[in-house]
């Protein structure tokens, strides 16, 4: 219950750095936190142990936690590692791909075309999600959710930019489609490419409010 508070109170701290209500240089002090938010310190700290660690917040000696500007850098690995993971997920789940999950695919697609923008940010994780462990690789799945969970906040940013949800579904039908085709290659091509838009998105809606 605590890990489940800590990271959803990590994601509204993080959210809020994003859009601004916590610019660089701001304390993110544990006790006006608990206090704001009606809990305790300790899934406080554990929260912003979290943002830490996806890179917007820095615990400075002697000062407690402080917003960072994103590190541009540290976010491109971040973006880069998980292209080259989901890809190969991608190719895996096009080799080993059955019927079911294929139905599984056109289901959440068909959702993601009718959803809200914020019903849509939830179906897309879905959908890598099912993408994930269609591909039958415990160890790549973990390496997956691993890197989305310090991503996810960042990315659902971008996807607020004009026309980025349409394009994002335009991506994400092709990729189906080539995962149900069995097109292995394709299939890792775009999600790659997928991923590597979304980066990019992200890092100029950064880039527009430094």
């Amino acid at each position: 219950m605590s890990e489940t508070t800590a990271l959803r109170l990590a994601d509204q701290i993080s959210q809020a750095i994003l859009d601004g209500d916590y610019p660089p240089g701001t304390r993110l002090e544990e006790t006006a936190l608990a206090a704001r938010f009606g809990l305790s310190r300790t899934p406080v700290r554990e929260a912003l142990a979290e943002v830490c660690a996806r890179g917007l917040a820095d615990r400075r000696p002697y000062r407690g936690v402080e917003v960072v500007a994103p590190d541009r850098a540290a976010l491109l690995d971040r973006f880069e590692a998980l292209a080259e993971v989901e890809a190969l997920c991608a190719r895996l789940a096009a080799h080993r791909i059955t019927l079911e999950g294929a139905l599984q695919l056109e289901d959440c697609l068909s959702r993601m075309a009718q959803a809200d923008a914020e019903t849509y940010r939830q179906l897309n994780a879905d959908l890598h999600d099912l993408i994930g462990r269609l591909a039958a690789n415990a160890e790549l799945l973990r390496m997956t959710q691993s890197l989305r969970t310090r991503l996810e906040v960042i990315r659902r940013a971008q996807l607020r930019r004009p026309d980025r949800m349409r394009r994002s579904m335009d991506e994400h039908r092709a990729l189906v489609a080539a995962i149900c085709n069995r097109q292995a290659d394709h299939a890792a091509d775009l999600m790659r490419s997928h991923l590597r838009a979304a980066a990019a998105e992200t890092l100029a809606l950064l880039d527009a409010k430094a």
